[in-house]
């Protein structure tokens, strides 16, 4: 009993004489307040220092006041997370045990000191940013799985997923299609390029604002115009051309809205995608011959992959006031890449002929109207 009392005595005489300073366990030059040193040599030693090992349920059941402010980097090591059981006052401070491992107290609650937990974080609370975030992906993909409706927001209803329905609302939580967008002048597209007028398909909305197709403008026969001028008036034109030939007018192109339509210039010639179309010649013209008071004129319309012959006959007087003009028009459908070349031919019924004929310039025309597919 006595030489214990003596270690003892000896033992602290010497915890007292470096109590303000360094303390090393196998060192002799302690780096820190307390260094210890491993048993690097000695391949038997087990290195290493064991903090206080305790349950999620025993940490749990201290009294409250146990931990405070004053306890600030307490370390130990918990051993087991089974749910504590009961209530207890310190329970919220094992809140964050839900792993096996080391904990810190931070003056208020244990905190896990490993990297691959963290107290907080979107999975199990609420957060804020302190400063701008940029997630940078590196051809990695990122995903989010969700059942419910408005699984994912933005601002309220600025941006809402229903991935309960596969839907996406803008300006609204509850959307009714996959793409529900709700306020005022709720759609702007930029940079959209021109379309195919025939084979595009126009949108319209109904009652509910719910986009919807009606068809191209070719299904629906909505006219497209083409408009050809005679800007020179044709002195003599037919002169020397019997009852049933024609000659060609040189017009040049006014306006050409039918897509896939083309015209050489230099032959006069329509070149036409398929379709159905309303054509219509304007001709004014005097014929001032002797005896001559009825012009007749022909034109040979194309109609699938031939023509179809139309006349008109125009009385008037004989000589300088011989004025007399008219319109022939015809519906027809040809085939794609159907040419045809824009003629006025003398009719039958007419007692008019040789020179003296002129085809008025401006006021002879040709309109082409595609009314559809």
């Amino acid at each position: 009993m006595k030489i214990a009392t003596s270690y003892l005595l000896l033992t602290l005489t010497c915890m007292s004489s470096i109590a303000y300073s360094q303390v090393g366990i196998d060192t002799t030059t302690p780096q820190a307040s307390l260094d210890v040193l491993g048993k690097s040599a000695d391949v038997s030693a087990k290195d290493g220092i064991i903090a206080p090992r305790i349950t999620k349920q025993q940490l749990a059941s201290k009294t409250s006041g146990t931990y405070g402010a004053l306890q600030n980097g307490t370390l130990l090591y918990v051993s087991d997370i089974t749910a504590p059981t009961g209530t207890t006052p310190s329970l919220g401070q094992v809140a964050n045990v839900n792993s096996i491992g080391y904990y810190y107290f931070n003056g208020s609650v244990w905190v896990n000191t490993g990297n691959t937990s963290t107290p907080v974080n979107i999975y199990n609370s609420n957060g804020t940013l302190t400063d701008n975030r940029t997630v940078t992906q590196n051809g990695n993909t990122l995903s989010f799985t969700g059942n419910t409706a408005n699984a994912f927001s933005v601002d309220g209803n600025t941006f809402s997923v229903d991935a309960a329905n596969d839907r996406i609302g803008i300006g609204t939580a509850t959307p009714a299609n996959k793409l529900h967008v709700n306020g005022t002048d709720p759609l702007r597209l930029e940079g959209i390029t021109s379309g195919n007028s025939s084979t595009d398909r126009l949108l319209v909305a109904d009652t509910n604002g719910v986009v919807k197709s009606i068809g191209s403008l070719g299904s629906l026969s909505v006219p497209t115009p083409a408009i050809f001028r005679l800007e020179s008036a044709q002195t003599n034109f037919l002169n020397g051309v019997g009852a049933g030939a024609s000659s060609v007018i040189p017009m040049t192109v006014v306006k050409n809205s039918i897509p896939g339509l083309t015209y050489n210039t230099g032959t006069s010639t329509i070149t036409f995608p398929a379709g159905s179309y309303q054509m219509t010649v304007v001709y004014e013209a005097t014929h001032n011959n002797t005896g001559c008071t009825l012009s007749s004129y022909i034109v040979d319309f194309p109609l699938n992959a031939s023509t179809t012959r139309i006349h008109n006959t125009a009385s008037h007087i004989e000589g300088n006031a011989s004025n007399h003009g008219g319109t022939i028009t015809y519906a027809t459908t040809v085939p794609a890449g159907t040419n045809w070349q824009i003629r006025l031919g003398r009719g039958q019924s007419g007692n008019c002929s040789g020179t003296g004929m002129t085809l008025a310039a401006n006021s002879t025309q040709l309109l082409v109207f595609r009314i559809g597919d």
